[in-house]
């Protein structure tokens, strides 16, 4: 993804020429470590073939397709020429963008820059700004003062909320998170009654002092009574000026036009955007898709401008995947902003004498690729438009480096292996079906027995999540059914059996939810794991040597069973951060880097490697230098680690004597144990609906009881706080069902499912009072979003509460969205404790899926934001005099526990294996330092900023 800073941005360079100065953007490319040297050529290139030059003074040189290889990590950099650069005829470029990119990344940048190339102000004030940072703005989009802020991202389809109250409170986060409206004006957009625009649209309007206006949109999944009518849409408007007008007069003319239910009845955050944004448009239409695997950049944008010269009609273009309006068809720029990708749909609507020619024409141009080579489309490939590289992979070579995501930390030097891909041999026909649905059966409980034996012995409280999870898959019945379809078909039990998990896996990887697709891997490792008995071939890794495994992607049954006196690390070419592969790494120590692309694959095995997973990156054939500093680190990471385990039963005391709870994040009782040894101070966070999963029905109140009580027993007298069953997203419960959800993690889930079956909760709360007796217990509240909700959870509470007159048992809500966070005041007064979860509260305030391959980068629970949420709870809580813990991977961070410490945060709960180094690491640190550092973390502009507050900073 690109990135920019404001390192990236020369404000005062000179150049006699365009080569020259492009010979100046690379060398500064290479000695920044973002392309190899050859890439010089390939803008050069760039520049024959079509000239960079957008207008307005600005350049954007980037190399050609055939080049991408020769870049090592994306990147921008930025130089500017105060005295003008000739790029081409009647082209001086005071600004030259220049783009390293993988792969189409830059396409988000043109968009950007079409904007900027259409105000002549904003134009003037990128070349002649003297401040880095307001360059930084302007070119990547944010914070444009004065914009109106309309975008399928501030929509929000289905929501999971059941009152206004949830509704109004998810709109202003949308509105804050994209600096469309002050903090503090939040209560009064909270407080202001809305207006009914008609059929179930509604309308809440507030002037704010933010420096931009905009319009958040919520559609419930569930229409919603308001004021003895029904609410199916919400728009929440701010604004600072007159931009909000055109929006107005759009809703003004559906509603003369009674076509308000069009928004009401939009699918997509796509579609109820082009409504408020179409024009009306007169003459002939047609529509075509894109088959350009790098979709409408500069070269097509410029060959379809050029060709639509030729034609009297006026035309326009829109992209109907998009969320703009249509742009004529004459203007380069504006047909980049369309941001048309690989599948998309274009729409042309041609008025005029030669209109049908020129929709012919076009249309057959569009087809063929406008300059660029084609591929063939598929359905599939037009319900999700992605790029594709057709060029091959060069070779890794001596001194190569490529860059990915940390999934889990650490560094090694090894040579490197690949894992052959897996394969199992076997005939499609076989029978007779009634022996194969018997040998399915046999394979299937045999692997259930494994499992169900790995899970009994497991310590490791992310593997017991992760077999857990592999076990309810393996009893999915229509997995099975399937498969015994197949075989009463003639078809042999591997055959069956192979198509009835592959067709599940690779439904689950076009969920639009990626964190949900990203499972798909889960299925596949199940499913293979049945195929392996039914085949009788061994899946073990054979390789005996000390190595760095690389692969395509791997499964989590193959990180837990890896030989870890042999495997130092694992890279791989796909991948996500938030796998459960990942996930398993992180807990078992095992350095882990993903997303690599496809390249990765070709290093040879036995080549010397080095992965470092903080730098995010693995170099091929190293010099002595590199290896030298890598043997450093490893050894420095040792030291940290032996010095931190033999401390770790000190507490977590600051040099000025603060003293901050460190606790352990479980899944199940055997892991206690572990946890203690390892320096807990208690259990910050037992994830209950592990319990659940281990019946095929819902537990009884003795089973429930007999686990918690083994947990309080282990405990000793250290306190244990249970999050009450917490299922929905990823992790439903054949016995709790619920209805399909285009998106589940803003669905049913937490206290949500708990006040769909009350008599569930109920059972729980028995079980949790009875194993208490007198012991120090917390019970936490999971997915709370408004004060009615918790009041209703509460009523249950004391229902059964009543029954157990002695009983002293804290009670908290977790703070995962950020309706809750805004509102913790209001809470306070009823509780006892708020526990953050971070990781939730990342993703809906920053509105990324922490699974995204690509955009998790961004989604960093260190971001500004989700700190001054945790800051605002944590502020509620001392005025109510109650007491705040986070039990987010947040946590579990260096940097993080300093900054939430200095926040406020008296607890801190995290993974077993991070909690010596956590304890020791606080004890460096005195309380006014991490204040200062959380002052400093608070008030910083970026996760960046923040991530740059080093030890240096306190």
């Amino acid at each position: 993804m690109l990135k920019l800073t404001p390192n990236d941005i020369r404000l005062s360079a000179a150049a006699d020429s365009k080569v020259e100065a492009i010979v100046q953007i690379v060398d500064q490319m290479v000695a920044d470590g973002l392309v190899d040297s050859a890439y010089l050529q390939g803008m050069l290139d760039r520049e024959e073939q079509t000239s960079t030059y957008l207008g307005n003074g600005i350049a954007i040189p980037h190399g050609t397709t055939e080049t991408r290889d020769l870049v090592k990590e994306t990147g921008l950099k930025v130089f500017r020429f105060p005295e003008g650069i000739e790029w081409g005829k009647d082209q001086i470029v005071y600004t030259a963008v220049g783009i390293a990119a993988k792969s189409d990344e830059h396409l988000a940048i043109l968009r950007q820059l079409t904007r900027v190339i259409g105000d002549e102000a904003l134009s003037k004030k990128l070349h002649t700004t003297k401040n880095p940072n307001e360059v930084k703005s302007i070119l990547t989009g944010e914070a444009l003062a004065g914009e109106f802020l309309m975008n399928a991202e501030m929509v929000r389809m289905n929501a999971a909320v059941a009152s206004y109250a949830e509704c109004i409170s998810l709109a202003g986060a949308i509105l804050w998170t994209n600096k469309a409206v002050q903090q503090q004006e939040l209560t009064d957009l909270y407080a202001k009654p809305p207006f009914h625009l008609g059929q179930d649209v509604w309308l809440a309007s507030l002037h704010t002092t933010a420096q931009n206006g905009g319009v958040s949109i919520v559609k419930p999944e569930h229409p919603i009574s308001l004021y003895g009518e029904q609410l199916q849409l919400l728009m929440a408007i701010t604004t600072n000026s007159s931009s909000h007008w055109p929006l107005l007069e759009k809703l003004a003319e559906l509603k003369a036009s009674n076509a308000l239910k069009d928004l009401t009845n939009s699918k997509r955050a796509v579609d109820v955007i082009r409504l408020l944004v179409a024009q009306e448009l007169a003459g002939k239409q047609t529509v075509c898709r894109l088959a350009m695997p790098h979709g409408l950049h500069a070269r097509p944008a410029a060959n379809l401008a050029r060709l639509a010269k030729d034609f009297s009609a006026e035309i326009w273009v829109e992209n109907l995947d998009g969320d703009s309006p249509a742009v004529s068809a004459l203007s380069v720029t504006k047909l980049i902003s369309l941001g048309g990708l690989l599948g998309h749909r274009l729409q042309l609507t041609a008025n005029g004498e030669d209109a049908e020619a020129a929709l012919t024409q076009l249309s057959d141009a569009i087809a063929g690729g406008l300059g660029d080579s084609v591929i063939q489309l598929t359905d599939d490939a037009a319900a999700a438009p992605k790029t594709a590289e057709t060029h091959e992979l060069e070779p890794l070579a001596a001194g190569d480096e490529l860059f990915g995501l940390t999934g889990a930390p650490g560094v090694a030097i090894a040579p490197a292996y690949q894992a052959s891909e897996q394969s199992f041999e076997f005939d499609r026909k076989k029978g007779p079906a009634q022996d194969e649905t018997a040998r399915l059966s046999q394979a299937v409980i045999k692997v259930s027995e494994e499992l169900k034996a790995r899970l009994d012995k497991a310590t490791n409280t992310e593997l017991a999540q992760i077999i857990a999870m592999h076990l309810e898959l393996l009893d999915d019945p229509e997995m099975q059914q399937d498969a015994e379809k197949h075989i009463q078909s003639g078809d042999s039990a591997e055959w069956g059996w192979q198509q009835s998990f592959e067709t599940l896996a690779s439904a689950q990887e076009k969920s639009t939810e990626l964190l949900l697709a990203e499972r798909a891997i889960d299925i596949r490792d199940v499913g293979n794991r049945v195929l392996a008995v039914l085949t009788g071939q061994d899946t073990a890794n054979a390789i005996k040597v000390e190595h760095v495994l690389v692969c395509q992607e791997i499964a989590p049954s193959e990180i837990s069973e890896l030989d870890t006196e042999k495997v130092k690390a694992v890279v791989t070419a796909a991948g996500g951060v938030t796998s459960h592969a990942a996930i398993l790494a992180r807990s078992l120590g095992i350095p882990l880097l993903v997303g690599c692309g496809a390249r990765v694959l070709t290093v040879n095995d036995g080549t010397n490697v080095i992965v470092d997973c903080e730098g995010k990156s693995i170099k091929i054939a190293p010099s002595e230098e590199a290896l030298q500093t890598a043997r450093e680190a490893i050894v420095r990471e040792r030291e940290i680690n032996a010095r931190a385990h033999a401390t770790r039963m000190e507490p977590a005391v600051t040099t000025d004597g603060h003293q901050v709870e460190v606790m352990a994040n479980l899944t199940a009782s055997k892991a206690v144990e572990k946890a203690v040894d390892l320096g807990c101070e208690g259990v910050g966070l037992f994830r209950s609906e592990f319990i659940y999963m281990d019946y095929p029905q819902e537990p009884s109140i003795e089973q429930q009881r007999e686990e918690y009580a083994r947990v309080l027993d282990s405990l000793s007298d250290k306190p244990l706080i249970v999050r009450t069953l917490d299922v929905g997203g990823d992790k439903p419960l054949p016995y709790m069902p619920i209805d399909e959800e285009e998106n589940p993690f803003l669905g049913i889930r937490g206290v949500r499912l708990s006040l769909r079956y009350p008599k569930t909760l109920e059972n729980q709360l028995h079980a949790l009072l009875q194993a208490a007796d007198g012991r120090q217990l917390r019970i936490m509240f999971p997915m709370v979003t408004d004060i009615q909700e918790w009041r209703q959870i509460k009523a249950i509470y004391q229902k059964v509460a009543a029954n157990y007159p002695n009983a002293k048992v804290e009670l908290g809500i977790m703070i995962e969205v950020p309706s809750a966070a805004l509102q913790a005041h209001v809470f306070a007064k009823e509780l006892d404790f708020f526990s953050v979860g971070t990781n939730d509260l990342t993703q809906y305030t920053l509105a990324i899926d922490r699974g995204h391959p690509e955009l998790s980068r961004q989604a960093d629970s260190i971001s500004p934001a989700v700190l001054r949420l945790i800051d605002v709870t944590v502020k509620a809580a001392k005025e109510h005099g109650i007491w705040v813990g986070v039990c987010g991977e947040l946590a579990a961070d260096p940097l993080g526990a300093a900054i939430l410490t200095g926040i406020g945060v008296r607890e801190l709960s995290m993974s077993v294996r991070a909690i010596p180094r956590i304890k020791a690491h606080l004890r460096e640190l005195s309380l006014t330092q991490a204040k200062q550092l959380a002052t400093q973390a608070l008030a910083a502009e970026s996760s960046e900023a923040v991530r740059q507050l080093t030890a240096e900073a306190i």
